[in-house]
């Protein structure tokens, strides 16, 4: 259990860190356009696979993981990037399917009208 909440400590620090970097504020983004247009679900691991490569082998890390020092070791395998944009994309795409849902999209996309009686 000790592990479990240990993990879930970095990936939140991971989260964080690549939020403060941009690359995962453009991450998240993505994936709320792509919830919002109902791309398909597993286009989520895919984009999240996308920009954790790119992230890791790409962005230089270097200064904003010198923060937190558990987070800088975790950064540096490539695994745990994939783990971090994963998170950021699976909320993003939820985010986006609820803001369609919620914003009269509907069901079926169409707006619907309470029936007049």
């Amino acid at each position: 259990m000790v592990k479990l909440i240990r993990f879930v400590g970095l990936v939140s620090q991971g989260v964080f860190l690549q939020f403060v970097h941009v690359v995962g504020l453009v991450a998240f983004v993505v994936a709320v356009a792509a919830g919002f247009f109902r791309m398909p679900s597993w286009s989520v691991p895919i984009m999240a696979v996308v920009f954790g490569v790119v992230a890791d082998k790409f962005v230089d890390l270097v200064d904003l993981t010198g923060v937190l020092e558990k987070a800088k070791a975790a950064h540096e395998r490539g695994g745990f990037m994939i783990v971090v944009y994963f998170v950021i994309t699976g909320l993003g795409y939820v985010v986006g399917a609820y803001g369609r849902h919620y914003s009269g999209g509907g069901a079926n996309g169409a707006k619907t009208e309470p029936e007049k009686k």
